[in-house]
């Protein structure tokens, strides 16, 4: 790109000096940096396409460790649910058995 701008500055000094301007030779130059653009774009273009990819990747990757830990969790959650469940039961027990020894006797 340095070579560009030196090209483009010779043929700007010879325009302003009037010696030997060639629109031509202008153009040229101006067609290769047109050409070094498109090639800079693509480049651009091709790494932002990786980085966005791999960043895909990453989210997947944080989705299934993700989708895992709620999977675990839920799992764990159900099971202590069930021993909840068997708590509340063998507590409603006690309290029947409580309510059946103590001293309240029917009339």
């Amino acid at each position: 790109m340095d070579a560009l701008f030196e090209q483009l500055s010779a043929v700007a000094d010879m325009a302003l000096d009037g010696r030997g301007f060639d629109p031509a030779r202008l153009a040229g130059v101006l067609a290769l940096f047109e050409g070094e653009a498109h090639a800079s774009w693509a480049a651009a273009e091709a790494e932002h396409e990786a980085v966005a990819r791999g960043t895909e990747a990453a989210v997947e990757t944080a989705q299934g460790h993700l989708n895992a830990v709620m999977g675990a969790a839920v799992g764990k959650y159900r099971g202590s649910s069930g021993e909840a469940d068997a708590l509340s039961a063998a507590r409603a027990a006690m309290d029947m058995a409580f309510k059946a020894t103590s001293g309240t006797r029917p009339s």
